[in-house]
């Protein structure tokens, strides 16, 4: 047979021994001044690509780089609402606009879709699975079926899910059963309007349902991922983008962008362990001292510099990846189990007293209130 695209990508090794402790990077393809910007960010576990290009990208990357990427690529089909007929977006063969790789027609669409992923680099297939609503079991149950016609070593099983799930004890008890016996890696990416983990009840739920299988990455998040990890998550992908962190329920638009510009910087704050937009971390500060940071983007120099424009927000990107790289190099050279979960648990209970301080500091009682999710992964009850 001739040789096809992405035929130079040796896979000796099963997927989940090739993604083990790993936290990606998770981004939009865009490419600027001809590189990707997640090129700039420095060292990192690797990359998933998200949007137009995603695949030729992938392929490039693998075929550029001196060493081999770990490269997944994301198929963005949440605008959609998984069914019991339809849990997948497969339109054709030729839905990604690449045309056929094959000398043959593929009978099998889902079969096809990963093929042409890891044929064009990616390390991995993730199903294109659509938008799956809170407790819509028979969703679930179809794309499970599915995908045990696949190859467990080379396909992640995608599962975006609606926040809800994680606030049913039955529907949580429903996923684990369910999941427990699919061989492949199950990628969950939460979605919600706003963050997945603001309502009462959604961090444990998704810590039970990553402690309750084996194999199991979060997907498409913030510094959820970390807790993940920490709580015994195969790996994880951290958004660059904000569009990024979660998934975004079909109508709803994904995150509201203010009318009057075209760019929002959103900034991860080191202490206090959580992202702002720009104009709200110099509002809040008021006439205190700027806060400074030493990660290798900003080198000491103030986190108050950052505007919304499209320059700004790319180096705001680094500095957010760069922030988040030392926490997760931390728990990935600590003993899996209580010890890990113990390095993220002082991180987290560090950012909280970083918050109380500063509201000493200004003044005021309710700046920089500490998020729900961030109380409970320092030790908090959910």
């Amino acid at each position: 047979m001739t040789q096809q695209p992405g035929d130079h990508l040796p896979r000796t090794r099963p997927a989940w021994e090739l993604l083990k402790d790993k936290i990606l990077v998770h981004t939009r393809t865009g490419i600027r001044y001809g590189k990707s910007p997640v090129l700039a960010a420095g060292e990192h576990d690797g990359i998933i690509l998200c949007g137009a290009g995603a695949l030729t990208t992938a392929d490039a990357l693998h075929r550029q780089a001196v060493e081999p990427w770990t490269v997944l690529v994301d198929p963005n089909c949440y605008d959609q609402l998984a069914t019991a007929d339809a849990p997948f977006h497969l339109p054709g063969a030729h839905h990604h606009g690449q045309g056929s790789l094959f000398e043959d027609d593929e009978p099998d669409p889902l079969g096809f879709d990963q093929t042409v992923q890891l044929r064009r680099g990616a390390t991995a297939g993730l199903t294109p699975t659509r938008y799956i609503p809170g407790g819509d079991r028979r969703a679930v149950r179809a794309a499970v079926r599915a995908v045990l016609d696949l190859d467990a070593e080379q396909t992640i099983l995608t599962l975006p899910l609606d926040h809800r799930w994680l606030r049913s004890s039955d529907d949580l008890d429903f996923l684990v059963t369910t999941l427990a016996d699919v061989p492949h890696i199950k990628g969950i990416a939460l979605g919600a309007a706003a963050n997945p983990l603001a309502t009462k009840g959604t961090v444990a739920g998704l810590r039970r349902l990553i402690t309750g299988l084996d194999r199991v990455a979060l997907l498409r998040t913030d510094l959820a991922g970390l807790d993940a990890y920490a709580h015994g998550a195969l790996f994880a992908s951290i958004g660059m983008q904000t569009s990024m962190r979660h998934v975004s329920p079909p109508g709803t638009g994904g995150p509201p962008r203010p009318t009057d510009r075209n760019v929002t910087t959103v900034v991860l704050h080191p202490q206090l362990m959580d992202y702002f937009t720009c104009d709200v971390l110099k509002d809040r500060y008021g006439n205190l001292p700027a806060p400074l940071c030493h990660c290798g983007v900003c080198c000491g120099r103030s986190l108050l510099r950052f505007d919304h424009d499209r320059t700004d927000q790319e180096e705001a990107n680094r500095h957010n990846i760069a922030t988040w790289l030392p926490w997760a190099d931390d728990l990935q050279r600590t003993t899996a189990g209580a010890e890990r979960v113990e390095v993220w648990r002082r991180l987290c209970r560090d950012a909280v007293m970083a918050r109380q301080e500063l509201r000493h500091e200004l003044g005021d009682p309710s700046a920089f209130e500490t998020p729900r999710w961030l109380k409970t992964w320092a030790g908090e009850p959910d």
